[in-house]
């Protein structure tokens, strides 16, 4: 019988009161690896996730399984072991081949990292921001970061701070020269690691062709009824290619409701299989089928950074309302102002291009704060006034230059 996730959720807690192992039955709630594998993890056991109805859930029976299994668990805190811990990496210095699977370790260091350089850079100008954060103290954490903030920090992001389900710092201690972790729960990470991996890559199995498709990659995509995973060539020759044949109908149209979007090929990305049929919420037109990624990036990405997607400004511009006005809906404005300021605006007679965020409305006016990365010594912040109308004025443009581009790319589809 599947049962809701907050029904999961309770009797998952009620099955493993007894564990010695700390785990947050919260991640049936939030489901982390839902798009990856389609599986939630409680160390290295695995509890598949069904979609029924629209709606998540799982089967009783996997539940009291894993409960079961999991409260089973035995951990000796006094058999204790060196975790380890590889040396700090960030993004910036990650070369493009970064390492592929699950990595409890560097996980584990990146939250230490993370939280002592938010805590360094909180509230201090770019141009004074030093490195002094990296340096590792006494206490084994980095910067001026304390255990307890470490500890409270872990509570306060709960959801995206377990490891497997787990919680590791009711485990973790520090030695006075290395942090210390018991040798199952150990063990256990490591087993969830090769475990994760393997419903990873599995989970990247083209359904039509069995080609292996790239770890934690674009191929799989979100339907009606859960997660598939389709190569882009066979996405491409199973599915249709959406021709606009529902430009100007409404989105609650009956003539909409008859047509399924999971018949499409996603019309932003050209790659996935669609799920839903993307709509201007302003004006009510459907402006065509987006699979569940390209979906999430028009509703949650910031602006600015979904309107750099190639195709992105045409699509929003599918809506008749938004075509026949030149305008875009209201939630876009400000990112069409910030594109426009980091390209015209410059710190004197430099050349890099500048940050810029909002940092106030008031009367009709808009405050901007434009910021030089630290390329200067010091006072390398100004401000920009913008009022409500050159706003309208910049969309505007910036509608008028998207259609014009349009024009002179005839291989592409527009309104």
């Amino acid at each position: 019988m599947l049962i809701g996730r907050e029904r999961a959720r309770s009797l998952f807690t009620d099955l493993t009161q007894s564990a010695t192992v700390p785990a947050d039955p919260d991640e049936l709630l939030h489901m982390p690896g839902l798009a990856h594998h389609g599986h939630v993890f409680f160390g290295d056991i695995a509890v598949r996730c069904y979609k029924h109805k629209a709606r998540w859930m799982y089967d009783d029976r996997d539940i009291r399984r894993v409960g079961q299994t999991f409260a089973e668990l035995r951990v000796d805190l006094v058999d204790i072991v060196d975790v380890q811990l590889p040396a700090y990496r960030d993004s910036a210095d990650d070369d493009t081949q970064q390492r592929q699977g699950a990595d409890w370790r560097s996980v584990l260091v990146s939250w230490m990292f993370g939280l002592a350089r938010h805590k360094a850079h909180d509230g201090v100008p770019y141009a004074e921001w030093t490195d002094d954060w990296r340096q590792v103290g006494v206490n084994g954490l980095p910067g001026d970061l304390t255990w307890e903030e470490f500890v409270a920090a872990s509570s306060r992001y709960r959801h995206t701070q377990n490891l497997a389900g787990t919680r590791p710092l009711e485990l973790l201690t520090w030695s006075g020269q290395k942090w210390l972790l018991p040798r199952a729960y150990v063990e256990l990470l490591d087993r969830w690691e090769e475990r994760e991996d393997e419903l990873v890559r599995l989970a990247q199995v083209c359904s039509s062709c069995g080609g292996q498709g790239p770890y934690r990659g674009g191929w799989r995509t979100s339907t009606s009824s859960g997660y598939v995973t389709k190569c882009p060539p066979c996405s491409g020759a199973a599915l249709q290619s959406y021709a606009g044949h529902l430009r100007g109908v409404q989105y609650e149209s009956p003539r909409r409701r008859r047509t399924r979007a999971d018949d499409y090929l996603c019309c932003l990305c050209k790659e996935s299989q669609a799920s839903a049929w993307d709509h201007c919420h302003g004006h009510g037109y459907v402006r065509g089928p987006l699979c569940g990624s390209c979906n999430t990036r028009e509703c949650k990405a910031t602006p600015e950074r979904f309107l750099q997607l190639d195709g992105a400004a045409l699509h929003l511009l599918e809506c008749r309302g938004c075509l026949e006005q030149r305008i875009l809906p209201r939630r876009f404005h400000l990112g069409v102002v910030l594109a426009h300021l980091e390209q015209t605006e410059r710190h004197g007679r430099c050349r890099r291009r500048p940050f810029a965020r909002e940092v106030e409305y008031l009367h009709g006016v808009h405050q901007f704060q434009l910021e030089c990365f630290g390329w200067h010594a010091k006072n390398s912040n100004w401000t920009k006034s913008v009022t409500v109308s050159e706003v309208h004025a910049l969309v505007r443009a910036f509608v008028d230059a998207t259609l014009a581009e349009r024009e002179i790319q005839p291989s592409r589809k527009g309104p």
